[in-house]
This record gives C-alpha cells, structure tokens and sequence, in this order.
C-alpha cells in the first residue's frame, strides 16, 4: 500500500497540471497623451471634432470599466490629478486631466470662447461616456462652467478636495519642500516668497469650494498638506464607496 502511494505521489509530481491562466493585468502605466491631429490648438468645430474623435477612439480601445463618471476637482496644486490617476488605475477607468484639453483646444481662448469649448468638449465625453470616465480639473468650477450640475442630474459624480483646514504658513513650507526633491512646476518661475502667496490663495479658494459644494451637495473632501500620499489613498477610498453606491442605486 506504500510502494502505491509512493508511486501516485511521483506520478502526480511529473504530471503536475498546468497553473490555471494568470486573469490579464490591470493597466499601471501612464495612458499616452494623444496628439492634435493638427499639431496645434484646435480653435474651430472642425478642429475640435477632429481632436475628440481621435480621443473618443481611443477611449474605446482601451474598454473603460462600466463605474460611473466622475469629475474631480478643487483648487489649484491640491493633488487631483494624483488622486484621478490612482483612482482611475484602481478602477480600470480611463484618466482624462483638464491640461491635457486645455493645451489641445482652449488655452488661447478668450472667456467667452473657453466657456463654450469647455461645455462642448466636456459634454461630448460625457454623453458618450455616463460610465467609465475620471476627469479632473480646475475649470469645472470656474466661473459660468455649470457642468457639475449638468452631470450630476445625470447620475455623473462630483467631487472636490482642497484645504479649507490648514494655513497658509503650512501649505507653504510643505510647496517648498516638495519642489526640494521633486519636480514641480513651480521650479524656477515662483520663488519661496511667490510660493507663500500662491499658498494664501489655495487656501482661500478652498473655503470657497467647500461653501459651493455644501451649497449644492457635493462632497467635499480637506486633505492635509504634509501627509498627502497618505490622503491620496484616503480620498480615493472615499470616492471609490461613493461611486459605487451610484453603481448600486436603483
């Protein structure tokens, strides 16, 4: 009975079955920064349509998960693109930062025309894409931009971050020792004295945010500047439970 065990356990060694197939990995890397068709700022519809219609087909291509859209915004220098990126990659969503539109069409706009590109290109990605999508920027809360409401009556989320809780002192010195040892774009055109006026501003415009989301009953998320890798993870975990409470609704 030994000797025939001995021989099902070699037996089973040499004949081991095949691993079962590895399920494909989620993509980690940046998404690539699709080009102008023109290699220029769209200025007219044409142009414009040209832009999306490349941008669209390649949203396609890369199959966004079915988890609502949502648009993350606040202040300026307070992580969205950190946090739309990481959850985009946690969630198989597809990433698409408002600089990315901004240098493609609107950025030598003037206000009225930026208003109207904003609403169209924004609208257009939306309509096409209700699930899916991370956008992120500050344009969203511009003035005359009224595309959260927009999106949110069409069960598109909203969210904010910012910090409306530190001081301007504090936000400085972390700015300063963050362009230290890394870069930013701060680095040779804001000195350390520019740098703690950017700083009042942030956090003015932050408790200006939080009123305007609390106002129209949006999640507003204050984060701490001198932790903010940890925030990033916390945030993302925040808006995650959100948008899947919109998955689940009926």
């Amino acid at each position: 009975m030994q000797v025939k065990r001995r021989i099902q356990a070699i037996w089973a060694q040499i004949f081991r079955p095949p691993p079962p197939a590895a399920p494909p990995p989620v993509p980690t890397a940046p998404l690539p920064i699709i080009p102008l068709p023109q290699g220029k700022p769209a200025t007219t519809k044409a142009a414009i349509d040209a832009y999306l219609t490349v941008l669209l087909a390649d949203i396609a291509t890369y199959a966004p998960a079915p988890v609502p859209s949502v648009i993350v915004t606040g202040t300026m220098r307070c992580g969205k693109t950190l946090v739309a990126r990481r959850l985009a990659r946690r969630n198989g969503m597809y990433h698409v930062p408002s600089d990315r539109l901004r240098h493609a069409t609107y950025i030598n706009c003037d206000d009225a025309t930026k208003l109207r590109v904003v609403k169209y290109i924004y609208k257009r990605l939306l309509l096409a894409y209700p699930s899916g999508l991370v956008l992120d920027g500050t344009v969203f809360l511009d003035t005359g931009v009224t595309l959260p409401h927009w999106a949110v009556q069409r069960g598109i989320g909203c969210v904010a971050i910012g910090y409306s809780l530190d001081t301007p002192a504090r936000k400085a010195r972390h700015m300063i020792a963050f362009r230290k040892t890394r870069d930013c774009w701060t680095s040779g055109r804001k000195s350390d004295a520019e740098l703690r006026q950017l700083a009042r501003k942030i956090i003015g415009r932050s408790k200006d945010i939080k009123a305007q989301c609390a106002a129209n009953g949006w999640p507003y998320f204050d984060l701490d500047s001198g932790q903010f890798r940890t925030e990033k993870h916390r945030i993302v975990r925040r808006i995650e439970r959100i948008l899947q409470s919109r998955r689940n609704a009926p």
